[in-house]
C-alpha cells in the first residue's frame, strides 16, 4: 500500500507547528459544532477526525519530551495530520 508523503517543507514537520495546527483545525470543528447548536446551521461534524487528531496530538505532545515515543516516525503523523487538518 501506498503512503503519500505531503510534507514538502521541512520547517512544517516540526512538532511545534504539527500541534498548532491541530489546535487550529479543533477549533474550527467546534466553531462549526457550536454554530449548530445555536444556529441549528446543520454543518458536518466529522467525529472520526475528531478523535483521530486528538489522538495524534497526544502522540506528538508526548514525542515532543521523547523522541523515541511510538511505533512511527514524525514524517508519517504529519503526512496523516495533513490530510486531515485539509479536508
Amino acid at each position: 500500500m501506498l503512503i503519500p508523503k505531503l510534507t514538502n517543507c521541512v520547517e512544517c514537520v516540526t512538532i511545534p507547528n504539527l500541534l498548532s495546527e491541530i489546535d487550529c483545525k479543533l477549533t474550527e470543528l467546534a466553531k462549526n459544532s457550536y454554530s449548530n447548536i445555536v444556529f441549528s446551521l446543520n454543518l458536518p461534524i466529522p467525529e472520526v477526525v475528531i478523535l483521530d487528531l486528538l489522538n495524534y496530538k497526544r502522540i506528538l505532545t508526548y514525542r515532543l519530551f521523547n523522541e523515541d515515543y511510538g511505533c512511527y516516525t514524525t514524517e508519517k503523523i504529519a503526512s496523516k495530520i495533513k490530510i486531515l487538518t485539509h479536508k
